[in-house]
Parts: C-alpha cells; structure tokens; sequence
C-alpha cells in the first residue's frame, strides 16, 4: 500500500491565532489605543456586527491622532476615521508562500484570515517565521527518513526487482544523494 505523503507546506489555517481582539467601526479611538497598549498588540481588525472584515486599526493609523490633534485641536474620533482599509484578506486554504507575497505587498503587522468572507483569525510576521521554521524541520525531518529508507532498502535488495522499486521511491535528485554525487 502507498504511503500518503502529508502536504508539509503551511496554509493560512495552521498559522493562524484566534481573533481575541476586534474593534467596531464606531468605537472610540482612543478607547481602542488603550486596548492595543494595555494587551500589547500592533495591529487589531474592525469589524462590523456580522463580523465582516472592515480594515485593521495598526499604531501606526493610532499615531495620526497626534497629528490630527495638533492641526485641528480634535481630541478622538472614531476607530472607522482611523483605520486602514485591507485590500486582500488571507483566505484560509492560502498557503505560506502566497501570504509571503501578501505581507510584502504591505505593511501590515498582522494579516486577517476569513472563511467565506467572515473573520475567522490572524496571521501574524511571527506566526510566518514560525511557519519557515516548521516547514524547514519537516524537509530536514524528511530527508534524514528518506536516506534511512534508501540505505535500509539498498543494502538488502534481494533481485533486480526489488532494486528497481527501490529506486521507483525516490527522485533522481534523492538517489544521488544517497550515493554522494552532486546533482
């Protein structure tokens, strides 16, 4: 029976944390720089009351505060007056290297995830390094099995036949490996 080979390259729904932070259009600013200093975060997403993804509030759309304050002498305003408009969610099926392309299209330090158009979670630049790290030990993790296997098989071929599924198993690129030329 063939072995099922497990897809090792992350999607979005793997590298994702659980929203536990939104804010609503209509909240007030500087009820939400509370939120994100008091918990830490850079970056939340506003949503509506179906939890339809409005844009995300990062510090830096929390900054023009200042400025505004200065120029206009206001002191607030609303999360909608603040917050920037996302132009391309992550989907949750998206895997790691659309969503590398995705992050350095922008400069968001997080990335909405949503299924069927609803907010389902976030992705952050850490839960990505995480995401390298994964997939590099897995490749790594890999490698050494297929080594083993192509070592353990070789040794103990007892026909041409069996040598040649052995060989069948592996790439080329594999094999060469194994017996230590370079591709």
């Amino acid at each position: 029976m063939a072995e099922k080979k497990v897809d090792r390259i992350p999607k979005a729904k793997d590298l994702m944390e659980e929203i536990h932070m939104a804010f609503s259009p209509d909240m007030d600013l500087l009820q939400a720089i509370e939120e994100l200093a008091r918990h830490g975060m850079s970056a939340a997403p506003v949503v509506d009351s179906n939890r339809c993804l409005r844009g995300l509030l990062t510090e830096k759309d929390c900054l023009r505060i200042l400025y505004d304050s200065a120029l206009h002498r206001s002191r607030g305003g609303r999360v909608a007056d603040y917050l920037s408009p996302v132009t391309e969610a992550l989907e949750i099926d998206m895997d790691i290297f659309k969503i590398s392309e995705v992050f350095l299209g922008n400069n968001f330090p997080m990335l909405p995830v949503v299924d069927k158009g609803k907010l389902v979670g976030c992705v952050t630049r850490q839960h990505m390094l995480n995401g390298i790290m994964t997939m590099t030990q897995a490749e790594d993790t890999e490698q050494v099995k297929i080594e083993t296997d192509a070592a353990d098989a070789l040794k103990r071929p007892s026909s041409i036949g069996e040598m040649q599924k052995v060989y069948a198993r592996y790439s080329k690129k594999q094999l060469l490996t194994r017996v230590g030329r370079k591709t």
